[in-house]
């Protein structure tokens, strides 16, 4: 039966840009640290988190069915960006890196997805994990990705950390993109390697 479940609700089929093998993730900044609550992502710098009383679990991962992981990632305006600032909303996050064609294919999505649902009731978060040249990439490559596609949703600052195919302690990406949708209580329902609108639009509106 547990076989079913994850059949059903976890696609992950290669359908978009292979991943390079590169697994450098040094940066010119420091990494944000993980603590011990729920391995959520924290970054020194940002002030104290908002009261989240909702967050009633101790473990989480990104396997279909587990609360995410929170993460705080700086976005194209250089604000930082918390997963968990999107609870009560159906959540879309796009891994994508700038080498990968299906990925530049996309990048208008996340905007006109939210014209179509609604910002009170969707978001879309692209995380981009490589730059061009298959390095971590700065905040200057996600404000030129940003502005090449004219996206005003959030475009945020990742690395290869992000990645792992275990789904314990990042995204299970073996394609690029790798999209997973996340419900208004903060779980994990659905996840796919590479590219199909229909797919992930019916996986939205059946949590809408």
């Amino acid at each position: 039966m547990a076989l079913l479940v994850a059949c059903t609700t976890l696609v992950f089929t290669i359908a978009g840009c292979k991943p390079k093998l590169t697994t450098d993730t040094e940066t010119t900044a420091p990494l944000p640290r993980v603590n011990d609550t729920a391995q959520r992502i924290i970054d020194d710098t940002q002030p104290a988190q908002p009261d989240r009383s909702w967050v009633t679990w101790t473990e989480c991962s990104q396997k279909v069915g587990d609360h995410p992981c929170n993460f705080s990632l700086m976005d194209q305006n250089g604000n930082m960006v918390d997963l968990y600032d999107y609870h009560d909303k159906v959540i879309v996050i796009d891994l994508s890196t700038m080498w990968c064609g299906v990925c530049h294919n996309i990048a208008q999505e996340g905007d006109e997805w939210v014209n179509d649902y609604g910002a009170d009731n969707f978001i879309w978060l692209t995380i981009l994990v490589d730059n061009a040249t298959g390095d971590p990439p700065t905040l200057a490559d996600i404000q030129q990705w940003a502005s090449q596609y004219n996206i005003t949703i959030p475009v945020l600052v990742g690395d290869r950390s992000l990645v792992d195919l275990n789904a314990e302690t990042g995204y299970p990406c073996s394609g690029w993109p790798t999209l997973v949708v996340i419900d208004q209580n903060m779980v994990l329902r659905y996840g796919l390697n590479g590219w199909n609108e229909s797919t992930i639009r019916g996986w939205v509106q059946s949590l809408l």
